[in-house]
């Protein structure tokens, strides 16, 4: 079976990286942090690039072994244990990507619904969401990662259609002087949105199907400090754009297209830069989706039910999407309540994945 490529694996990383962090998280860093917000979205980046560093680590040290067999092991006497200990880090991980799955759910329709479809029912447009999820569960790793390939040409348009004609309004007056509302704001801005700065965890469930190339993990490194800072640089000129209006912007990407003449003044293309950024969404739905059936099918141990799981897990999702997660205001109350167990897991998973792999580096 082919291997997932270097290159295929950069670009599907900057899709999952760009999706929902250029939509709804501006907004909400600014509403806490102000005119620092930009300050708190360097301080995700940099958690963002310590996790990846780590699982990539993982990811090199294990090319020829899947993440499942990782954490068993090879040693009978602690096999038992590090089984026991495996199934909470699937566990683990099957709960980060849920909660992400609720988030991009939530932001897709409000993406439609304030741009496109001002009536449209969330109970009925997450349905061919997650039906594109379950799609992805039968799909092979390699061919996924191939859809990312096939899609990134228009998701690079896309945002060039929309930050680029706005760089030239820029007004840094707006940002100065930094912590006007105090370190303490930037930092619990940082804290109540850490869930969004979650790019690695994905690899991992990946592991034994890249192929891990020559200065890989260099490449992938270099590509995320360069997105880690163009979102900071968004999020600083998102904020010098609008002001103290900011936090009242819920999807950064289509707001910003008020500031291209191009576009006001042929008509409404916002929609063709909404369009695009669905792509980016859909592939980053599909994913995650994909990631999660993964998780639940080790933990129940329904390998050969691969229908029945994935229908099960795409009805809870659906039934806690809609009912109890049906707002915006709904999901950040539940992830303010764990804020503290989802910072947690960001750090402790990797670390312990690493741990359990020793030093030993394969061939």
């Amino acid at each position: 079976m082919k291997k997932i490529s270097s290159r295929q694996l950069i670009i599907f990383y900057c899709i999952y990286s760009f999706s929902i962090k250029f939509l709804m998280l501006p907004s909400l860093l600014a509403k806490t942090a102000g005119k620092d917000a930009w300050i708190s979205a360097l301080a995700g980046t940099l958690l963002e690039l310590t996790i990846l560093f780590i699982a990539l680590t993982v990811l090199t040290r294990n090319q020829d072994t899947d993440i499942y067999s990782h954490l068993r092991g090879e040693n009978p006497r602690t096999k038992v244990v590090r089984s026991a200990m495996g199934k909470v880090v699937i566990f683990a991980m099957l709960a980060v990507f849920l909660l992400q799955l609720f988030i991009l759910v939530n932001q897709t329709f409000h993406l439609l619904n304030e741009n496109l479809f001002d009536k449209v029912s969330v109970r009925y447009f997450s349905i061919p969401l997650l039906l594109l999820g379950m799609f992805f569960c039968f799909m092979p790793a390699r061919a996924i990662f191939r859809s990312g390939e096939v899609f990134f040409v228009f998701i690079i348009i896309g945002i060039a259609l929309s930050v680029f004609p706005a760089i030239t309004r820029i007004n840094a007056s707006e940002i100065l002087p930094i912590f006007n509302n105090g370190v303490s704001q930037s930092v619990k801005a940082f804290y109540m949105n850490v869930i969004y700065f979650e790019s690695a965890f994905f690899l991992l469930m990946f592991m034994g199907d890249i192929k891990i190339e020559k200065h890989f993990r260099k490449k992938l490194m270099i590509t995320a400090t360069i997105l880690g800072l163009f979102f900071v640089f968004f999020v600083f000129m998102f904020y010098s754009l609008f002001g103290p209006l900011a936090p009242l912007k819920n999807t950064a990407v289509s707001n910003l297209t008020v500031y291209s003449s191009y576009i006001t003044n042929n008509g409404r293309l916002d929609w063709v830069i909404v369009t695009m950024w669905l792509l980016l969404l859909f592939l980053r739905i599909g994913v995650t989706f994909y990631c999660a059936f993964a998780c639940l099918r080790y933990i129940t141990h329904l390998k050969h039910r691969a229908g029945y799981l994935s229908a099960c897990l795409a009805i809870f999702v659906y039934l806690l999407s809609t009912f109890i997660f049906a707002t915006t205001q709904d999901l950040t109350r539940f992830m303010g309540a764990i804020l503290w167990l989802i910072a947690a897991l960001y750090v402790i998973v990797p670390v312990l994945l690493l741990i359990l792999g020793g030093r030993k580096k394969n061939a």
